[in-house]
């Protein structure tokens, strides 16, 4: 048959790719039907059996509602983060039944249809009324489904299993034989199983059992000595607090020990004079889409009280002045400036300074930068501030590693360099094998060895998990752990630890803490990012020094650290599918707590057993003898008379209704 005129083919070229194109749309309609597939035969494993169950027939152990759609059995057992579960049928389906697995979460969930020859599956998704608009109609819920996939088979199927691990994966296998991989983000926490039709099926749900680790501290073999944990606390964004709001925040900040503020001061709008470092209305904006705008400006009030708890202070320019354009001398006074302004308002200089954020210059001016800012400080009297080299976004070799190559080219500039710094922001190229940016760590290290470690800005940035759920954190607490244990950094700050958002998913990853104004303007953690974070932040001090600590498990990553006294902490992240049971080889050792982070629990303290230091997947623990932080005395009041100063001032730190 002739389907095309040679004459259109000459002639129309346009006309036969329309043709082509719309032969693939038909084909692609069908896409997600696959072929009928010749199953494995089902090998029964050694898995834990959680369930035996029964729909449509006796009453089990377990309980089954009735409803007027068929009976339902509601697995009551709260997910961990990664799992691998498996509904194991006692024989096949009748040709009229329909077995659903359903897995839910907070933002979305599952379905896995099960017939005697098809099995179907299909995400829903529910966190929004907006769902209703997307589909077009109104619902009794808002939901909005994905397309199908249908998987036929020609033989028995006695097996289906789901698994979500910690690459952001998720799989689905019949009988042992996957046939679907894919990406998921997003946090599953219970499930359920409901039969439609009139017949008795009796189904296990089973699980892997707990793996045995062996984990081996060698305290003798040390590496860095910490400075601490922290991040940006935006001043525009913490005068939006109440005075209660301002209490709560500081309260929050000592328990987790985020006692490094790293400044992100005026700018483009710093005048020649030098004087509206701290004015607020002069900050300059930084825009996250539509949210108000978080200001680069300083508070010296704030720095002061970061004195008074021990912590410490580090300040670089983003955008230079207008005024001191490319004049090396003019910079150089400027940052003697802001020294010389902290020491008068805040009471100290800052700890240290860097070159400049997230700004590439050529190796001839960052070295001039450099000797010049040494040579200024040194002038003025400041010998004790310390200097980071300037940090570009990523660590490989277009960011930090490439700008540590530069400027070791001037031995005498590399010599005035006191920590080595960057943003790592090139890990979020990872998420399928975090395991792959341990070269670009271990790179860095060797190219800046000698120079302490300032991971001076992490977070998570990417579109596509900026989601408020757990495992996005889980991812982070990989890199924390590896940026820690390869990379040897001294101190790791969020990029944001406050900041005032409407548009709640700049709030889940990129800052640990947002304002909350239906609450009376309290800071509140932004997502699950914080409890992460603080799995390693509570519990590590200042000085304490990061030990040898190994696992006989490559999926069990842990980090240890001791200081004076006896003094130690021990953090474990079981990033596998199944739970885990600790041995613990560390001398002379005497832990008196564990903290529990998942899900489910915000670093939730317990008392310290070996019998029981157990991970579920995805869990992570910190083994400590060391107390939090507590509030020292007197401490809130300081701050609430230092706010009623300001206000009798004329100065508008808190927030007005009108």
């Amino acid at each position: 048959m002739k389907f095309i005129n040679s004459k259109v083919l000459k002639t129309r070229p346009t006309c036969l790719m329309a043709i082509l194109f719309i032969g693939f749309l038909a084909l692609s309609a069908f896409a997600e039907k696959q072929a009928s597939l010749i199953l494995p035969q089902w090998e029964a494993t050694d898995d834990r059996v959680f369930y035996n169950a029964s729909l449509g027939g006796e009453e089990t152990a377990y309980k089954v509602w009735l409803g007027k759609n068929g009976p339902r059995f509601f697995a009551d057992e709260f997910l961990p983060a990664l799992f691998r579960r498996t509904l194991v049928l006692d024989k096949p389906l009748p040709k009229d039944s329909v077995l659903t697995w359903i897995l839910t979460g907070p933002q979305g969930g599952l379905d896995i249809n099960i017939s005697s020859n098809q099995v179907t599956y299909q995400t829903r998704f529910y966190d929004t009324p907006g769902y209703n608009e997307v589909n077009g109609k109104e619902t009794r819920h808002p939901e909005w489904r994905d397309k199908k996939k249908e998987w036929a088979f020609d033989n028995d199927l006695k097996a289906v299993t789901i698994e979500i691990d910690q690459a952001m994966k998720l799989t689905i296998s019949l009988n042992g034989k996957s046939v679907l991989e894919r990406k998921w983000r997003y946090d599953i926490s219970q499930h359920q199983v409901w039969l439609k039709g009139d017949s008795v099926v009796n189904f296990q749900l089973t699980g892997p059992k707990t793996v045995e680790i062996d984990v081996s501290v060698d305290p003798s073999k040390g590496h860095q000595k910490m400075i601490g944990f922290g991040g940006i606390t935006t001043p525009t964004a913490y005068a939006l607090l109440s005075p209660e709001g301002k209490k709560a925040w500081w309260k929050w900040l000592i328990e987790y020990n985020l006692l490094v503020q790293r400044e992100y001061p005026n700018g483009n709008r710093l005048k020649p004079e030098m004087d509206n470092w701290d004015k607020l209305k002069d900050a300059s904006p930084h825009y996250y889409a539509s949210n108000f705008p978080n200001g680069e400006i300083s508070d010296f009030d704030y720095n002061r009280l970061i004195y008074q708890l021990g912590g410490t202070v580090w300040f670089e320019f983003w955008a230079l002045p207008p005024w001191v354009g490319e004049d090396v001398e003019k910079y150089a006074e400027a940052m003697v400036n802001y020294c010389k302004t902290s020491l008068t308002k805040a009471g100290k200089a800052p700890q240290v300074v860097g070159i400049q954020n997230e700004h590439r210059s050529g190796a001839q001016r960052l070295h001039a930068m450099t000797l010049a800012l040494r040579k200024k400080l040194d002038e003025n009297g400041f010998q004790d501030v310390k200097i980071h080299m300037g940090n570009l976004p990523d660590l490989d070799r277009s960011g930090g590693i490439g700008e540590a190559i530069k400027m070791k080219l001037s031995k005498e500039a590399w010599s005035k360099i006191d920590y080595s710094a960057s943003n790592i922001y090139d890990f979020q190229q990872h998420f399928d094998n975090i395991d792959g940016f341990d070269p670009v760590l271990r790179e860095w290290n060797e190219i800046t060895e000698g120079k302490p470690f300032l991971a001076v800005e992490i977070c998570l940035q990417k579109a596509e998990y900026q989601l408020p759920g757990y495992r996005p954190a889980l991812f982070m607490g990989q890199l924390y752990q590896k940026v820690l244990t390869i990379a040897d950094a001294s101190a790791i700050a969020y990029c944001w630890t406050l900041l005032n958002v409407v548009e709640p998913s700049f709030g889940w990853s990129r800052t640990l803490f947002t304002v909350d104004p239906n609450n009376g303007f309290i800071p509140k953690p932004g997502s699950n990012q914080l409890r992460v974070f603080g799995s390693y932040s509570r519990r590590v001090k200042e000085g304490m020094v990061r030990v040898d600590a190994n696992s006989n498990n490559k999926d069990l990553l842990v980090t240890a650290f001791k200081g004076a006294d006896g003094k130690a902490t021990l953090i474990a992240v079981n990033r596998a599918i199944y739970p885990a049971k600790l041995h613990l080889n560390w001398a002379d050792v005497n832990f008196k707590e564990c903290e529990r982070v998942n899900p489910y629990f915000e670093n939730k303290v317990e008392k310290f057993s070996a019998d029981s230091v157990i991970l579920q997947g995805g869990e992570i623990i910190t083994l400590t003898n060391v107390k939090i932080n507590e509030v020292p005395l007197g401490f809130l009041e300081n701050i609430s008379q230092t706010e009623e100063l300001k206000l009798k001032a004329g100065e508008k730190r808190t927030v007005e209704l009108k």
